[in-house]
């Protein structure tokens, strides 16, 4: 337990550590997949959540793959 990767956001690499149940009790009460992926992502790298709003797309996706990367 405990791994982390190291992700290229934009122009920066941000690492994210893998998630623990208590990190889905923490965002577990977010209403829709979105809010709940975007405020996971958050807790795991440290960005805020309106630091992963002003990222494209393009820009969020590495996360995203990170994120399932983990949980596959």
């Amino acid at each position: 337990m405990g791994n982390t990767v190291k992700v290229k956001v934009g122009e920066k690499e941000v690492e994210m550590r893998e998630p623990k149940v208590r990190d889905m009790r923490v965002v577990g009460n977010h209403q829709s997949q979105g809010e709940l992926e975007v405020h996971l992502i958050a807790n795991l790298t440290g960005l805020t959540v309106e630091e992963l709003d002003d990222l494209t797309m393009k820009e969020y996706a590495p996360l995203q793959k990170a994120l399932m990367g983990f949980q596959s």
